[in-house]
């Protein structure tokens, strides 16, 4: 080995060596300084929305460090609810709740079928109330229905539609229904799912389509069935397939990202993620194509154990996509010590984006944050869709980390 080799190497550990004291420093500034997570009133944290006509929010509203926690109180009982993301689509589903109980099921499905002179037929199982329009998707209703039959049958007992709701049509109005009004058919929250579940079944027993329950006024020429042809968007899919059939594609897309069935299936198979979750999951791995360990991205997520968790997953992946196709490449991942928190890696550095509501520093932020920093050199950017305290921030600059709050991607 020549001298300059010998110089070379000696350099390189020298450098190494600094980039550790560094962080060893950066630690040890840190030991001894943290903060209690802060708590909030329900109006700091909610705004106007902190209450509504069948619900309020309980005070104080908490915090761990990273997310906020809500006690949910409605007439149904009381309902926790971790997260500003899991908050926001719990408040659109009690405003979804709140038209739903506003429905008359046995005059609204029944007599006003009448008096707005639909003639509804029935095509495999679904309400087409357009019979001109039916002549031109016959084809395509047929082969949406057997495609459906075909993907039960190859997922039998992991679908969440129940397959005597698949029969009688009810699964397909409970979809319907969630469309219109925004939400996840597949929802967690209990309330929600049971009246779903009483009109889909109201809607399929008196063979009317969601319209019955939402656009049942004069005038209405009434609805066309969809079709494989217009399923281009997460809303479209959702409606247009079964929980069964959104395994087989999801499947075939996390396979073309090389992701195998077992570990596809990992995924599908963990009850806190919905089906609408993992489409959602598996649509930002599309964008994310190219960068290495996606499936030890897919698998690391499979491991969640709660729906809090879950749902803090998806919209992470989501959140990364979308700093992807805003600022370019990524080139892999990181593997984490919490599964919540991989970090990317790009030409430049790091880059971590996550749906962080209130960044306080405490231990567990300190042990997540030093493990980060470790996962690699270069330019480091913390982005978050909430804020962080002024302790957080003076903590993550000693790191090295360049802080993004409310980010919005």
């Amino acid at each position: 080995m020549t001298a300059n080799q010998v110089g070379s190497r000696r350099g390189r550990k020298l450098s190494r060596l600094a980039g550790a004291l560094a962080l060893v420093a950066a630690t040890a500034a840190t030991a001894g300084q943290f903060e209690p997570p802060p708590s909030y009133s329900p109006a700091a944290a909610l705004g106007p929305a902190w209450k509504g006509a069948s619900y309020r929010v309980s005070s104080p509203v908490t915090s761990d460090g990273f997310l906020r926690h809500y006690t949910v109180r409605t007439g149904q009982g009381d309902f926790e609810v971790t997260g500003d993301q899991l908050m926001a689509a719990r408040l659109e589903e009690l405003a979804a709740l709140k038209k739903l109980d506003e429905i008359n099921v046995a005059s609204q499905f029944g007599q006003q079928a009448v008096k707005t002179g639909l003639s509804p037929v029935l095509l495999a199982g679904a309400l087409i109330t357009n019979p001109v329009g039916t002549t031109r998707n016959t084809i395509g209703g047929v082969g949406q229905f057997f495609g459906g039959v075909t993907s039960g049958l190859n997922n039998f007992g992991k679908s969440r539609d129940d397959p005597f709701a698949s029969v009688t049509g009810q699964a397909r109005q409970k979809r319907e229904i969630a469309s219109a009004l925004g939400i996840d058919p597949y929802t967690d929250f209990s309330p929600l799912a049971a009246r779903l579940d009483a009109v889909a079944g109201a809607g399929a027993a008196g063979s009317l389509a969601v319209a019955g329950a939402f656009m049942l006024t004069p005038g209405v020429a009434g609805l066309v069935a969809s079709n494989a042809n217009t399923a281009s968007s997460l809303g479209a899919m959702v409606k247009d397939y079964s929980s069964a059939q959104l395994m087989d594609i999801d499947r075939e897309r996390l396979a073309r990202l090389g992701v195998d069935r077992a570990t596809a299936d990992r995924l599908f198979a963990n009850r806190y993620f919905t089906p609408v979750d993992d489409t959602a999951i598996v649509s930002a791995l599309e964008s994310l194509a190219g960068a290495g360990d996606l499936p030890a991205l897919v698998s690391t997520a499979a491991g969640a154990d709660s729906r809090a968790t879950a749902y803090f997953i998806r919209r992470r992946i989501e959140l990364t996509a979308a700093w992807r196709r805003r600022y370019g490449p990524i080139a892999g991942f990181a593997d984490p010590d919490d599964l919540r928190f991989p970090v990317a890696k790009t030409a430049n550095g790091l880059v971590g984006v996550y749906p962080i509501d209130a960044l306080a520093w405490t231990p567990e932020t300190a042990r997540v944050l030093e493990g980060m920093t470790a996962a690699g050199r270069g330019a480091k950017t913390l982005a978050i869709t909430g804020t962080a305290t002024p302790l957080a921030r003076s903590r993550l600059k000693a790191l090295g980390w360049t802080l993004e709050e409310r980010t919005r991607l």
